[in-house]
């Protein structure tokens, strides 16, 4: 299955085809602010001339066709919800509201205040709030253009097309990966990291639970499902060994730095702004010791 995350229209110059998959069996996708507009001009008025935002192809379309269309963008739900081993990803548009889980979402999405941010809502990203959704594995964003898929707690922002002219981006349920145009992108190895190390010591409790029970099938399973989750903790250590070793490095050269004055300080800083060219950390360098 395919599911898009909202806005199938008034991006790019393929909206036509682009609502053509929604014939397809295998291909699903959540209402974006787009659909919703379209929806709203058109029962207000369906001989309006409406070309805004984007929606200058509405106008190709036959008249005939347009209640045909409308009447398919209607069904398109809020929200869609994915199970997987790992639990339910939601799919969203916009976002959902700060401080409330999942599955408070879920039973409050008829709420007016609520269903306008799961289609307009944009502060998680443009404030990078890092806190994420409770009660879900993973929430699936679009609406706010990026330059590449963002990751903010559970929260994937996937919306880097730019309107029609930008790479596709991709979240695949079953491995948990990123994709951006095909080539698989990291998650923050360090939010992987922590949510293997939780979830096996979950899994360990349980096992140990089951074992005091003496239920060996259960038990097994989980004793399975243990070695799998240290298994690629593992792998996602050694992932993001070289950025804490990057880190600790960066750190204990900022300590010395400090420790040094006058034309020493000035060189040092010199050289560790040219070792850095061109990435984040000399934008910091610059910032702490402009």
């Amino acid at each position: 299955r395919v599911i898009g995350v909202g806005d199938l229209i008034d991006r790019g110059p393929g909206v036509l085809d682009g609502l053509k998959l929604l014939g397809e069996p295998w291909f699903f996708t959540v209402m974006g602010n787009h659909e919703q507009m379209l929806i709203r001009a058109y029962r207000e008025n369906p001989d309006a001339h409406y070309v805004s935002h984007g929606a200058g192809w509405w106008a190709t379309v036959a008249d005939e066709s347009k209640e045909m269309i409308i009447a398919k963008l209607e069904t398109l739900p809020t929200l869609i919800e994915i199970e997987s081993p790992r639990g339910v990803v939601g799919v969203v548009h916009g976002d959902v509201p700060r401080g409330l889980s999942w599955q408070g979402f879920v039973n409050d999405i008829d709420n007016a205040q609520v269903e306008e941010i799961a289609l307009w809502g944009r502060e998680r990203i443009k404030k990078h709030y890092r806190q994420g959704v409770a009660g879900v594995w993973r929430v699936c964003t679009g609406h706010t253009w990026i330059p590449e898929p963002l990751r903010l707690g559970n929260v994937l922002a996937l919306d880097c097309t730019g309107g029609g002219d930008g790479p596709l981006g991709i979240y695949c349920v079953q491995d948990d990966t990123l994709y951006v145009d095909g080539l698989s992108v990291a998650l923050d190895q360090a939010e992987v990291f922590t949510e293997l190390l939780n979830d096996l010591e979950r899994t360990q409790a349980e096992l140990n639970s089951m074992l005091s029970a003496s239920t060996l099938i259960e038990s097994q399973r989980l004793s399975r499902k243990a070695e799998d989750l240290a298994a690629r903790a593992n792998t996602a250590w050694l992932a993001l060994q070289p950025e804490v070793e990057a880190s600790q490095k960066l750190l204990n050269e900022l300590h010395g730095l400090s420790l040094l004055g006058g034309e020493r300080r000035v060189l040092k800083l010199e050289e560790l702004r040219s070792g850095y060219e061109g990435t984040p950390i000399e934008g910091l360098l610059n910032r702490l010791f402009c």
